[in-house]
């Protein structure tokens, strides 16, 4: 009896740090909330939680018609009832303007830590034509830290990832997993 109370409680306790919310956002109310986000306009935001944490990531943009075309990516977290950023980075390539895909998007935790491990993707096109994809790129974010898989259309997307930004060691194996998995499975085209 004590084992099967002992199996049930732990069952219930790895379900309590593995689940994830993902709480809508209306993007013009968060515009026009004075949340300190960088960028002009909001191209996607999600409100990711877990029974330790709860995260804002946003994906932002300078302004409409700006020589350079920037999106802004930026982790929230909430520590001590305010909102801090725990990670950023900015996506500026010369003739190229990003495209966020806001139905392509997944939230797990792999290694069961309490945390979500988030992927989402954007791509490539060139500033002149935006029917036109260059690559797609998956972002992993994870404890805080950005990893990218991108793939090309002058190679027809084969092979599977023309480059990534990190090495697969620095990963744990249930979360590259859980990474490359998604990518195989992603329609790039």
């Amino acid at each position: 009896m004590k084992n099967i109370v002992l199996i049930i409680s732990l069952l219930f306790v790895n379900f309590g740090f593995s689940q994830i919310t993902d709480t809508s956002v209306n993007k013009e109310k968060f515009e026009k909330s004075g949340f300190p986000y960088k960028g002009k306009r909001v191209l996607q935001v999600e409100d990711i939680s877990t029974p330790k944490e709860q995260n804002y990531y946003v994906f932002s943009k300078n302004e409409r018609g700006s020589t350079q075309d920037e999106l802004y990516i930026q982790q929230f977290k909430k520590v001590n009832n305010e909102w801090k950023v725990v990670a950023e980075d900015k996506v500026a390539e010369p003739g190229i303007i990003t495209s966020v895909w806001d139905a392509r998007k997944a939230f797990f935790d792999a290694d069961k830590d309490g945390q979500a491990d988030v992927l989402f993707v954007y791509s490539k096109h060139p500033k002149d034509n935006m029917d036109e994809q260059l690559s797609v790129v998956l972002l992993l974010i994870y404890k805080n830290k950005f990893y990218r898989m991108e793939s090309s259309a002058e190679t027809d997307y084969d092979p599977m990832y023309d480059t990534y930004d990190f090495n697969p060691e620095d990963l744990p194996k249930t979360v590259f997993n859980q990474f490359e998995d998604y990518w195989n499975n992603l329609d790039k085209k």
